[in-house]
């Protein structure tokens, strides 16, 4: 029964189409929902295009030089692809490292004291805030690094610094650092 419907409906639109004369014209409305979005994705280290940065970052502290200047990290470029102006905060995931490693003492190490980031490179068509054009402790507040950066494909750049002293156990320090894209 339902075969007998959708050939009867048919009939009677090809019907329709042909009782109208040769030079009338048509046309359809057409509409498109589309969705706020925003993606963002590692790009290479250094703006290369050799494939995704790691989602680890690994600064190795292997000296008295490096321990007292600090290691800086390469450049890790961001990819943003957005229908929408937005901002980009950073903090860490918690305010002190995660340690690992034999040490029972001088192995709880703040973030805040020892991390810090900078901006490198802007092509958001937004300005770097809160003086992150040079390097400003990480901590676990979030804070805009990039103001008012505009739709489209945009990129910007940064890197880590890390100086610990010599205050801290040997052993293996990690924490998260969150970026949040937040519209404006």
């Amino acid at each position: 029964m339902k075969q007998t419907i959708t050939i009867i409906a048919l009939t009677i639109a090809s019907f329709a189409v042909r009782a109208q004369s040769s030079s009338a014209g048509g046309s359809q409305h057409m509409q498109m929902s589309m969705a706020e979005v925003v993606g963002a994705g590692f790009g290479s280290p250094s703006g290369g295009s050799g494939g995704g940065a790691s989602a680890t970052v690994d600064i190795p502290m292997t000296g008295t030089n490096t321990m007292a200047s600090g290691v800086e990290s390469s450049d890790i470029q961001v990819q943003l692809q957005g229908t929408t102006n937005f901002d980009i905060s950073v903090q860490s995931s918690s305010t002190n490292f995660t340690y690992t490693g034999s040490a029972t003492s001088q192995n709880v190490m703040q973030v805040s004291d020892v991390l810090a980031i900078e901006v490198t490179s802007n092509n958001t068509g937004g300005s770097v805030a809160n003086g992150f054009g040079s390097y400003q402790s990480i901590n676990g507040a979030s804070k805009k690094m990039i103001s008012a950066g505009q739709a489209g494909v945009r990129t910007f750049s940064f890197k880590y610094k890390a100086t610990p002293g010599f205050n801290y156990a040997a052993g293996t320090y990690t924490t998260s650092i969150v970026y949040t894209i937040s519209k404006i």
